[in-house]
């Protein structure tokens, strides 16, 4: 396995040896970072790097190993990112030969263009890239697909990318063709934008995978087996993320209205029991489950169709119920799933994006609003249809549209809203900090930002809303979660491997044939950690970066029992001094 390095002013490529067999995913793209972005570089100029990396047992059939990390200097934090999806990226671009892709530049003056990845490297296309702009990511895929084949994997970014808009992501094709899984946070798509770079394709390797010796596959399969038949696999396979809401609404700790509440008066329209119930009935285009790649045994993914049984979105995930439902107090699957759809086409973040939208829904109630901004054009609380509104002009690049596009942090500054719910620029996942203390550790101290994918705590058997344990637990969880993300294995496996470590560390000794010592995870999400603070102190970030906002400390949620975010600052500054 490779790194192919991209120069899009000229389309010069090179071909470079990896540092280490084993690295890759997180590892890897931030490592690519490192080397190639000055810390202090405008994320959106054309000194920051665009990288892409695949996972160590990509192409293996390997439960979740087609991952696709892809790395960069964000817009939103200022700070290095890495932001993972599901699809056939990750297989796809190691079937070439690749384990990275790094493209460096900005193609020339005046043109855009799609990047076809092959064995021998590949090359830029502007033609496609020219019939392709302004379009979404599903009608950019149809195109692709329509005159590549069917058997390509397609990596693109829809308008908001194009218009380099804050909470851009990029979307990966899927297992059936459809461009619904997003490597959604920090901004990663609008970075893709400022490159000129519509998409990337890649053949997809066949079915059965990179041929591997019988030794190696014995441990690959015995980890398939041991994800497959946890319990709380099973539970994600049968009722997909949206069995989070429920537990999260009982704890008192799901956004609403823009994070000044923590429970709706009923979530049970938006659970994952009633979520299945709906798709079962309703038939036709909508899955209850659904593996995004070939060989992912966990299958927490789903198709969610109208009452005639056609698609509204796939996949409808917990945190954009939480974003884009509670916290805008919608308590509607079909309205959450119609955002939802908007924002997969468009390549926007749905975290980024219905945390923005409760930030311009509170605006829409205050008194004065800033010259320029008319009342009636903000979205309402409550409102599914307002929210639409304003989400269909983000193509057009109008002042609402851009609003909305550019961000919760530049939305709320914009608007003159004082509760912004974000950490270095990035919005917050579904859970309030307030409850869930932990997780909200992480969204200060992660070199990512505010993002649960960092160290999600909410499923440690423990007092959440105990300060003593955030901490703790915090760092625990962002260890183990930068491991997985290093490998670029689903984080979802955890819940099956979380206490058995060695079943993974199983399979790198067998496939790589290297000597591993039994704690090498714990090791590679250190390490992981350690280069990406390094990069962030580099860039400006300081231990002031590293906090919850105000309000969260001053403003008590009241449902289940009062309380506010109480960690105390001294304790998050010492989480990684040893």
């Amino acid at each position: 396995m490779k790194i192919l390095v991209i120069h899009l002013s000229t389309g010069e490529i090179q071909e470079r040896e990896l540092p280490d067999p084993l690295m890759a995913g997180r590892y890897l793209s931030s490592y690519l970072v490192t080397e190639f972005v000055d810390p202090k570089v405008d994320p959106l100029s054309p000194g920051n790097a665009l990288v892409f990396t695949t996972g160590v047992l990509a192409n293996s059939r390997t439960s979740t190993g087609s991952r696709l990390s892809v790395g960069c200097k964000s817009p939103l934090t200022n700070g290095i990112k890495e932001s993972n999806a599901g699809g056939m990226g990750g297989d796809a671009i190691a079937a070439q030969g690749y384990r990275a892709l790094v493209f460096l530049g900005v193609v020339p003056e005046g043109k855009k263009a799609v990047y076809h990845l092959n064995e021998d490297g590949g090359y830029l296309d502007y033609e496609s890239a020219a019939d392709c702009q302004g379009k979404g990511n599903e009608d950019t895929t149809a195109y692709l697909l329509e005159k590549f084949g069917k058997q390509t994997c397609v990596i693109s970014i829809g308008q908001a990318g194009e218009q380099l808009m804050g909470a851009a992501g990029i979307a990966v094709t899927d297992a059936e063709g459809n461009p619904f899984r997003l490597a959604a946070r920090g901004g990663v798509g609008a970075v893709m934008g400022s490159k000129g770079l519509k998409a990337i394709t890649a053949p997809l390797p066949p079915r059965s995978g990179q041929e591997l010796s019988k030794d190696a596959r014995q441990p690959i399969t015995a980890f398939n087996k041991h994800v497959a038949t946890s319990e709380r696999v099973g539970v994600l396979r049968n009722y997909g993320t949206a069995s989070t809401v429920m537990p999260v609404q009982v704890m008192g700790g799901l956004p609403v209205r823009n994070f000044s509440k923590g429970q709706l008066p009923d979530a049970t329209p938006i659970g994952g029991d009633f979520m299945r119930e709906v798709i079962l009935k309703r038939g036709g285009e909508g899955k209850s489950t659904h593996a995004c790649m070939t060989g992912c045994v966990i299958q927490c993914s789903n198709a969610f169709a109208d009452e005639k049984g056609e698609l509204l979105a796939a996949p409808v995930e917990f945190e954009t119920i939480g974003l884009c439902g509670s916290n805008l107090e919608i308590a509607s699957l079909d309205g959450i799933a119609r955002i939802n759809r908007l924002c997969n086409d468009y390549g926007m973040d749905t975290i980024e994006t219905g945390a923005t939208l409760g930030v311009m829904m509170e605006a829409a109630e205050m008194n004065v609003l800033p010259a320029g901004i008319n009342r009636e054009d903000l979205p309402r609380f409550g409102d599914v249809e307002s929210a639409l509104n304003v989400l269909s002009q983000v193509p057009e690049g109008t002042i609402i549209g851009n609003l909305v596009g550019g961000g919760v942090v530049a939305a709320g500054k914009a608007l003159g809203v004082k509760h912004i719910p974000a950490v270095k620029g990035q919005a917050m996942s579904a859970y309030d900090p307030r409850v869930v203390k932990g997780t909200a550790v992480t969204y200060a101290t992660s070199p990512q930002g505010a993002d649960h994918t960092a160290g999600l705590t909410v499923f440690f058997p423990i007092d959440h809303r105990d300060p003593s344990l955030a901490v703790k637990f915090s760092r625990i969880a962002q260890i183990q979660r930068a491991a997985y993300d290093a490998l670029d294995l689903c984080a979802f496996n955890t819940s099956a491997t979380g206490q058995r470590p060695d079943i993974v560390v199983a399979m790198l000794r067998k496939v790589y044939e290297v000597d591993l010592p039994d704690n090498y995870l714990d090791i590679l999400g250190r390490k992981v950690i350690d280069l990406e603070l390094a990069f962030n102190r580099a860039a400006g970030l300081t231990a002031a970066d590293d906090r919850i906002p105000d309000f969260f400390k001053t403003d008590a949620l009241t449902e289940v029992v009062s309380t506010v975010f109480d960690v105390p600052d001294v304790e998050l500054d010492a989480i990684w001094a040893s």
